[in-house]
C-alpha cells in the first residue's frame, strides 16, 4: 500500500474546488483496499480516473532538448573529416552548433471489432528528413526546455506530415501482429446483416431498414483508431562545419556539412 500527502492546490485539481489537501492512499489489493479504506487502484478506479483525466489535461504539446556536450565533438569533428572520398583530405574552418528537431509523439492505437483493444506507441520522427527514429530517444539525454530560436535549423516536414507518417508507422505494426480481430468482426457483421436482408425481406428499400443497416455498420464495422495522446518538439544537436577539401590533382573546393548524431546523418547543405 502506498500513502502520498497531497496538498491543497493538488486535490482541487483532482476533486473540484471545494477540496483540501489530505492523505491518499492506494493499494492494488481489494483486501487491504476494504481492510484501510485505502484507494483500490484498478479498471474502472475513481481515483485513477481522476489521476489519469489530470495528466491528460498537462502537457499536450511541449518542448525539450538535448545539450551539445552529451556528445564527444572531437570524435564528430573526426568522423566528418575523414568522410571525404578516397583521395581528398578535407580540413575545418569553421564549426557551430545548431539545433535539429525531432516530433516524439505518444499514440493511443484502438482496434475495434467484435472487442476493443487499447495499446500506447511512442514514435519519435526527424523533422528534418520525415523518417521514423528505429530506436527510442535515451530519456537521460532529454532536458526539459527549449533553445534559442536563433540556433535552431528550420524543419522541412511539417507537424501534421509527421503525424501522419507515424500513425501509417503503427498501423503498419499493428497489421503485422495479423488481422483476426477485423476478420472475425466482419464475418460477424456478415451474418447479422443475412438475417436483417432476412427480415426486411421485400422491404430493403425502405427507411427504416437503412437505419438498422446504418446502426449495425456502426457497431460492427472493424476500425483501427489513433490519435496523439502528447507530444513533444525536441531539439536535437547538430554539428556544422565549414571545410575545405583538398583533391588528389591539389585542387581546393569549399563545403559544409551538418552532421546529426541521433540519426548519424550527415548532410550537405546546399
Amino acid at each position: 500500500m502506498w500513502q502520498v500527502r497531497a496538498d491543497d492546490a493538488l486535490m482541487k485539481e483532482l476533486d473540484g474546488w471545494r477540496s483540501q489537501g489530505r492523505l491518499l492512499q492506494f493499494t492494488f489489493d481489494r483486501g487491504l483496499a476494504s481492510a484501510y479504506g485505502a484507494d483500490l487502484i484498478g479498471p474502472g478506479s475513481y481515483r485513477l480516473n481522476t489521476l489519469l483525466n489530470l495528466i491528460r489535461r498537462q502537457g499536450v504539446l511541449s518542448q525539450a532538448h538535448i545539450p551539445h556536450h552529451f556528445f564527444y565533438e572531437p570524435n564528430i569533428r573526426r568522423k566528418v573529416v575523414t568522410s571525404s572520398s578516397s583521395g581528398e583530405r578535407a580540413y575545418v574552418l569553421t564549426s557551430s552548433s545548431l539545433y535539429g528537431q525531432y516530433l516524439q509523439l505518444e499514440l493511443l492505437a484502438e482496434a475495434r471489432g467484435l472487442q476493443k483493444k487499447e495499446s500506447l506507441h511512442t514514435v519519435t520522427v526527424n523533422l528534418s528528413s520525415g523518417e521514423i527514429l528505429k530506436f527510442p530517444l535515451p530519456a537521460h539525454l532529454i532536458q526539459g526546455g527549449g533553445v534559442d530560436p536563433a540556433l535552431v535549423v528550420k524543419r522541412k516536414c511539417s507537424l501534421k506530415n509527421a503525424y501522419l507518417s507515424a500513425a501509417a508507422h503503427v498501423a503498419g505494426a499493428i497489421a503485422e501482429q495479423g488481422q483476426e480481430w477485423a476478420q472475425e468482426a466482419l464475418e460477424s457483421m456478415a451474418a447479422e446483416t443475412e438475417k436483417l436482408n432476412a427480415f426486411f425481406q421485400g422491404r430493403s428499400d425502405s427507411a427504416e431498414y437503412e437505419a438498422k443497416l446504418q446502426e449495425l455498420q456502426r457497431r460492427m464495422q472493424p476500425v483501427l483508431a489513433i490519435d496523439a495522446v502528447r507530444g513533444a518538439v525536441i531539439y536535437a544537436p547538430l554539428f556544422r562545419y565549414r571545410l575545405v577539401v583538398v583533391d588528389a590533382q591539389a585542387r581546393e573546393r569549399t563545403k559544409t556539412v551538418t552532421y546529426d548524431p541521433i540519426a548519424n546523418l550527415h548532410e550537405l547543405d546546399q
